[in-house]
This record gives C-alpha cells, structure tokens and sequence, in this order.
C-alpha cells in the first residue's frame, strides 16, 4: 500500500538549525502540524520533507513544503543607544541610501541581529517591515530619538520631525507592498544579468528598486551573517558590471553592521588588536588564516584589496572610530598594557597618505585619550588634546593631527589649543627638527611635504595655513640648499640623459610642495633644457632610432607629469 511506502518528517527551525520533531503517515495531517507550530510566535520556520521508499529499499526525500520567518517573538525588545545621525533625509530614496541604512543597522542592532536581516531586507520586504512596525514600541521610540537627535540644533521641533520620518516609512512600506507579489527573475546567476532581465520587463517601478527587492528576497533565504556575506562577496567578485558591485556593496555595508565582523576578525586578544585588524580588512590586507568565516573572509578581503567596496570601507571604519571612542579598554587583561596598546593603534593608524581617515580618526583618538585624563571640561581637553600630540612621533606627524582635528567638532572646541600647538610647530628650527632625524632625506622632505598638503587642505583659518605652509617651503628650500640635494642628482661626470632624467624624477615623485624648494629644483632642470641641442645630446649613446625616440618621449611625459610645459 501507498501508506506503508509513504512517510512525512515535519521539521522545525529552531537557532537557524533544523530539526525533525514528528512524523506523519498523511500529507494533510502533516501540513495541519507544520501550521500548528508556524502559530507559534517563537518558531522561526517550518518545512515537510516526503519520504518515498522505493521497491528496492531506497529511501527518496524531497522537500513539499517550507516556510521560515524571520524576527521571532521572544519578548521585548529595545532600540540600541546611538548619539549621531547623518543630516536630514528628504525622500524615501534618501533614507535609502547608505548612511542612513547605517543608522537603521545601529538603533535596530538588537531586533536585526535576533531576525538575521539587513536593513536593505527590511525596507524591501513588506512582511518584515510590518511585523517590525507591529513589535512593542520600537519603530516609534527610533523616530522620536533620530528626530531628536536631528533638531537638537535647528529651528524645528523634533515632533514635526518625527512625523515626516513616519510619513517617508508609510511610503516605503506602501512601496514594498505594491511590489510584494510582482514576479522577478532567479537570481541564479551574476547579479548584473538579473539587473538586465528586470530592466526588460519594463515595469512602471524603477528597476534599481525591484534589483533591491530580488536581492532581499534572495538573501532572506540565507539563516546566518556569514551565509548572507558570503551570498553577496560571490555575486560582486564575479560581477563586471561596476553598478550592481556599487549597489551590492551596499548591501555588504548592512551585513559587516552587525556581529559577523567577530567572525571574520577570529580571536583577538583585546580591543585594541581587533580595530588594527578592522583597518587591514579596510586596506584589503588582512591575514584570513585565523578568521571564522572561511571562504567569506579572503574573498571580501579581495575586494576591499580590489578597491570594490567604498560603501563597506566607510562602514567599517565607523564601526572601528566608534570602538576607539569607546570607554571599553584597549587590552582587558592587563590594565598595564594599555598605553602600549594605544601607541600601537596611532601606529596602525598613520599612513603614508596622512591619518587613515582624517578628522575622524583624530577625533576618535583624542576622545580614546582624554579617557585617561582626570580632568573634565576646558582644562580636560587642553591635556587630551597636548597629550595626543606628543604620542606622536614628531611634529610633521604632530600638524597632521592638528590639521585634521581642526575639522572635527570636537577641534571646533578646541580652537585655542590647536592654534598654540601650531606656534610650537613652527617653531622647529631645521628639517631635522621638524621631522624623525632618523629618516632617510627623502622621507623627511616627503612627510614635510604631506605635512604641507595636508594644512593646506584642512578647515584652518586661511591665514593660519598660509604662514604654516610658508613656514614648512621655506625650511625645505633651506634643506635642499644645505643637503646639496640638487647637486647630488646632477652630478657633472653623469651623462645628460641620467642627470636630466634624475631631476625630472626628483620634481615629479611628490618629494616637494609647490613652492619655492621645488622652484629651486625647476631651474636647475630648466638649465639643462636649454643647453643647446639638448635632444641631440639626451639621445647620444643610443645606436637603435626607434630606441632613442621612445626615450625621448618617455622623457618629455615625465616632464609634463613633474609640472613643466603645462
């Protein structure tokens, strides 16, 4: 008989695993029990596999039924504390977009991660969005503290704020909703091939936005961070198409929001360690041997190497600033290993380009400083400020900081003791002085010079930038004087060619400002350019004519690219 052959295991979700709980002998008795257990709130999904047993003994199993939810009932749930929000969303595509699905990743953090979505799953998902609309008070406890938090320094009140948030979430939710039953393609393939498919049908919604929906309800399906992550860094790393890696990226930034950064991180022995390695996973350097996502991990490691994922890096390196800011010790065991700990984040954190990311970063490190100062108030960050300052190697490194601490606000507070440290400065006497005497000369004059970039791009007063950056060209045209360091590119017993090339070179590797050091450095090159016959003698030695034309061009690139002849 058919019924000693058949047989119905009803399976359960219960913490992203599955489990059989009972067996049936009837497929209607088995889907009366799977909805008997989808009644329960705190189940997270259910599903009947069929059983077959062949006339050979072979057991065959397939799945008719499936059903999983996500943002299971188990009790009261908060929005997580957060003290910024990004400048005021206008429209729904606004509160959209990246910075404001951060905000979404940290004031739902505690509903997000017992759900397992993204924000991106949220606000393209009617279902999900309206079972977070119907949980407790959490929807209007996030808009009353972002409307807060967006008034606190304007005209407006925070309660007609408020009701515009709720206005541009009913629009998102109706927009979610006349999508909910529209029919897309699979996304069994690049993501950009669907992005195409979707475009074809030509629907009145904007394709982008039913992408978005395709993705969400392709990664709903994923029950874990690291199988969402993984999800999505397979569909980027093989996808040309520079559009959908953006708007994939951006759904990457939702998923590195919540706890799978501990995984991908693995084992750290302390706070401190595990931001160092949040910034090498940022610069695409980070060593995967020990992290907990596997395959996950080396291929979003790819990415952020690749340069693919500018949204993410931005997330990431909020997520690190916040951990600096944090009261968390740097290294818990030992209260010792504290201060060792932070010199080696202002390490990790100097780059050859300046501060990995600028006033945030001298923010966040002066905030993580001045934890350790007793005092509060004016006197409090007049000693975070100074004592920052003199962690740092010298004072090149020192005017980085200051330049970019004077674009954060808490540099806007801080006016009169950044203007006092830039007086001690500028009060080096020599190169020697100004930067580690222990550098090579070409790294001194090329932290001088980014010291000088730097100033000059910074919110100082203009005033304030122009005597710093007339004070570090003046030193290193007294250095280049002083060093012959002009001279010992031209030598006289060297060949035209190499002398002329030597300081073509020298002009174009970013070793000098514009200014006086590198006016200098241009003459001498000018005087070899109008020696007479100056081609005829760069390319004497030569014996190929194809040879020593392509030199000649190649020179005359290098001379555009060092500032001559533009």
């Amino acid at each position: 008989m058919v019924a000693d052959r058949e047989s119905f295991e009803i399976q359960v979700s219960k913490n992203g695993r599955w489990a059989t709980e009972t067996v049936a002998y009837k497929e209607d008795e088995a889907r009366t029990i799977a909805k008997k257990f989808l009644a329960d709130k705190k189940c997270e999904g259910a599903k009947i596999i069929r059983n077959w047993l062949r006339g050979d003994g072979t057991m065959v199993e397939s799945e008719i039924f499936s059903q999983t939810r996500s943002g299971v009932d188990d009790g009261p749930i908060r929005i997580a504390p957060i003290d910024s929000v990004p400048e005021k969303c206008e429209s729904p595509d606004d509160f959209m977009g990246p910075d404001s699905r951060n905000v979404v990743n940290r004031i739902f953090r505690n509903y997000l991660d017992k759900a397992i979505l993204t924000p991106t799953e949220l606000m393209h998902n009617y279902k999900e969005l309206k079972r977070l609309q119907e949980k407790d008070s959490l929807v209007p406890s996030a808009v009353d503290r972002v409307a807060q938090l967006q008034t606190k320094d304007s005209d407006q009140d925070s309660r007609s704020r408020g009701q515009e948030i709720f206005k541009t979430i009913d629009d998102i939710s109706a927009r979610a909703r006349r999508v909910e039953n529209i029919k897309l393609p699979k996304l069994d393939g690049r993501f950009s091939d669907a992005m195409r498919e979707i475009r074809a049908q030509a629907s009145g919604e904007d394709a982008d936005y039913l992408a978005m929906v395709l993705l969400s309800r392709d990664l709903i399906n994923a029950r874990s961070w690291v199988g969402k992550l993984e999800r999505l860094c397979k569909l980027a790393i093989d996808d040309p198409d520079p559009h959908a890696v953006e708007m994939l990226d951006g759904v990457i930034a939702d998923v590195l929001g919540s706890n799978v950064v501990q995984e991908i991180l693995g084992y750290q022995p302390g706070l401190g360690s595990a931001i160092c390695r949040m910034f090498d996973l940022a610069d695409g350097k980070f060593p995967t041997e020990k992290s907990e996502a596997g395959e996950s991990a080396e291929i979003l490691n790819r990415l952020f190497a690749e340069h693919k994922l500018p949204i993410s890096r931005a997330c990431l390196l909020d997520r690190a600033h916040r951990q600096i800011k944090s009261p968390n010790p740097l290294y818990r065991n030992e209260a010792g290993k504290e201060m060792d700990e932070f010199k080696h984040l202002v390490e990790r954190v100097l780059t050859p380009t300046g501060l990995i990311a600028g006033s945030e970063t001298a923010e966040a490190l002066t905030i993580r400083y001045s934890r350790q100062i007793e005092a509060g108030g004016a006197a409090g960050r007049k000693a975070a400020v100074n004592g920052m300052f003199r962690t740092l190697p010298d004072r090149a490194t020192g005017l980085l900081y200051l330049s970019d601490l004077a674009g954060s606000a808490y540099g806007a507070e801080a006016t009169a003791d950044i203007a006092e440290l830039l007086d001690y400065v500028i009060a080096a006497r020599h190169l020697g002085d100004f930067c580690l005497r222990s550098l090579p000369p070409k790294d001194k004059m090329m932290r001088a010079t980014l010291a000088h970039k730097t100033v000059a791009a910074s919110t100082l007063p203009p005033p304030v930038k122009e005597k710093v950056c007339n004070f570090i060209d003046t030193m290193l045209e007294a250095y280049v004087v002083t060093e012959q360091i002009v001279e010992k590119l031209d030598h006289p017993d060297s060949h035209l060619r190499d002398r002329a090339v030597r300081l073509v070179q020298f002009c174009a590797a970013g070793v000098l400002p514009e200014g006086k050091a590198m006016t200098r450095a241009r003459q001498r090159i000018l005087a070899l350019l109008r020696q007479p016959n100056f081609d005829a003698h760069f390319i004497d030695g030569f014996t190929d004519a194809t040879k020593a034309q392509n030199a000649l061009r190649d020179f005359h690139i290098l001379l555009v690219k060092a500032g001559f002849g533009r």
